[in-house]
């Protein structure tokens, strides 16, 4: 490991010894006292031994035991052993933060791979080894485990877990194995000789084979997990590193199968085959899903063609809001960065997404023609309505006019008829532009056309429209998102700092759709044109114009 690390298992062994070295003294009775859990053996039946010199009698006090830790500390920073300048604040500093957790306090590899002194406790679990014998051992380790596992009667499956941690031990010590030259035939030749696994080397092309097997092993302790996912992630990385390894396409193919990807899993058959044309359990896997893929790639094929469409119209309304002065936005699809309920930052549940994604599109026709799907939000009720199609030429009254006519609504959360179309307030909120910091739930601009599309796909995705790999991908690139937002809002404005209260412009209700757009301070959030209603006299708008700054009025 690094010095510093180093420098705190030398000082720590020091002082353990000083510690830890018995000390016997005799009181003032001249009895023996013994002291560290040092237990004086019973005296012997034959009696004392004639060569034994009796011990000599012993006077004082015991030692004292903070001067022996005082001195073992002095004599370890005398030796150069203990922090240098800086360190013991750097290391102290890293403690609090998550991400560098030390690694006595680590419970899985992530985390040891991110402690600070993960190289220091790995050099006390390799003493004597080298990275070669580790990667084989762990691998004889996972080897056993399986067989244990198919010999087990009860299958339980805690043997298959074993070999998954085992063999993903032996893959990590395999990226520390320095390879030879793959031209270097005399060293192969006396590695061939050499049963001790410490003084065996490989060559480039070796070792990848070795770690495709690795692999290839892992995959299949999942298999007995039914771990499909793991599977394939571990059998493809097994065939990039050795096209010809026909287990791990054969395992690729049945995880394939299991979650009924079926065009996928002939692409493996076929791989394997590519291997060894002969192999039985391929070609008959290969024959059992033929039909069924060529019905999936024709459905493929049809989900893409409705794709290309999609994009089309989505680069129609980038390019007409580009061209319009039209300002698109967006928030994070996903609000946490795991799945798990029980997840510990808890500020996620409190995230404020006010702005949902209805999937719509807005329709941009010929002759400067327009309609945008609308949210009208009720924060003083709690509710809101959903509209799917404004003109650019209504005015907002005349929606208003319609959910809440002058003599009356039928309602039912409006107990007390407030919300009439002449006494209603209207506004829209604010949101930063350009470099101005923006707050992981706050709208943000879309950034670009590509983003556009992908902001859509994902939005699609996520819904459940492309089926549950496609959710599974757009899960992970809106949680990458998220991460790069949470990173820089914590660069400009600190971790925990919350998010700040959004400006916001009244609108007349006798405005019009395409004047709100066009305001330069509007941003349109997920397609979704959103405004934000309160009745004029009711106390949910006296508070909601008390905590924010209101910037003008859009006037008709």
């Amino acid at each position: 490991g690094d010095s510093r690390t180093k420098n705190e298992f030398n000082v720590v062994n020091v002082v353990y010894a000083a510690m830890t070295t018995p000390i016997t003294y005799y009181n003032d009775k001249g009895s023996d006292v013994v002291f560290r859990d040092e237990v004086p053996l019973p005296p012997s039946k034959k009696g004392p031994s004639d060569k034994t010199p009796p011990k000599p009698p012993l006077q004082g006090p015991p030692p004292n035991t903070e001067d022996l830790f005082a001195k073992a500390m002095d004599q370890a920073l005398s030796e150069g052993k203990g922090w240098k300048e800086g360190e013991r604040e750097k290391f102290m500093a890293t403690i609090g933060d998550d991400d560098h957790l030390p690694a006595i306090f680590c419970s899985n590899e992530d985390e040891l791979s991110r402690a600070p002194d993960a190289e220091a406790f790995s050099g006390l679990l390799m003493e004597g080894e080298t990275p070669t014998s580790m990667m084989l051992s762990f691998k004889g380790k996972g080897n056993d485990s399986i067989a244990l596992g198919q010999q087990n009667k009860a299958k339980n499956i805690q043997y298959y877990r074993d070999a998954v941690n085992h063999y993903s031990l032996a893959i990590g010590w395999s990226e520390k194995v320095e390879c030879r030259d793959d031209g270097d035939e005399e060293a192969g030749k006396d590695d061939v000789t050499k049963d001790d696994d410490k003084a065996r080397s490989f060559g480039r092309s070796e070792l990848e084979k070795v770690q495709s097997v690795l692999y290839s092993n892992r995959s299949m302790a999942h298999t007995f997990l039914k771990n499909w996912g793991y599977v394939i992630d571990d059998a493809s990385l097994a065939t990039s590193l050795d096209s010809k390894n026909v287990k791990a396409w054969y395992r690729l193919a049945k995880a394939r199968e299991a979650r009924r990807e079926w065009s996928l899993c002939l692409e493996a058959c076929e791989g394997g085959l590519g291997a060894d044309k002969e192999n039985k359990p391929l070609k008959k896997l290969a024959a059992k899903v033929s039909s069924d893929a060529t019905k999936e790639r024709e459905r493929l094929q049809k989900k893409e063609k409705e794709r290309v469409k999609r994009q089309g119209e989505v680069k129609k309304v980038w390019k007409w809001a580009s061209q319009k002065g039209v300002k698109l936005g967006r928030v994070p699809l996903v609000a946490t960065l795991a799945d798990d309920d029980d997840e510990d930052d808890l500020e996620d549940k409190r995230w404020n997404h006010h702005q949902p994604n209805s999937g719509a599109m807005p329709e941009i026709k010929d002759g400067g023609n327009y309609a945008f799907p609308a949210m009208f939000l009720y924060p003083g009720h709690g509710q809101s309505d959903f509209v799917s199609r404004m003109e650019g030429g209504e005015m907002v009254a005349l929606r208003l006019a319609e959910m809440f006519p002058e003599e009356g609504n039928d309602v039912p959360w409006d107990y007390d008829d407030s919300y009439k179309c002449s006494e209603l307030a209207v506004y829209f909120e604010v949101y930063p532009m350009g470099e101005e910091a923006v707050h992981p739930a706050q709208v943000r601009m879309i950034d670009g056309m590509a983003g556009c599309m992908r902001f859509f796909e994902n939005s699609r995705a996520l819904k459940g429209g492309d089926g549950q790999q496609a959710m599974e991908k757009a899960k992970k690139e809106e949680r990458a998102q998220l991460v790069k937002y949470r990173k820089a809002w914590a660069e400009q404005r600190g971790k925990h700092a919350p998010a700040p209260v959004s400006d916001v412009v009244r609108v007349h209700p006798a405005a019009t759709l395409d004047k709100v757009l066009t305001d330069s301070r509007f941003i349109v959030p997920n397609f979704l044109v959103t405004f934000l209603i309160f009745p004029e006299s009711h106390p949910s708008h006296a508070a909601f114009v008390k905590e924010r700054r209101v910037l003008g009025l859009i006037e008709p």
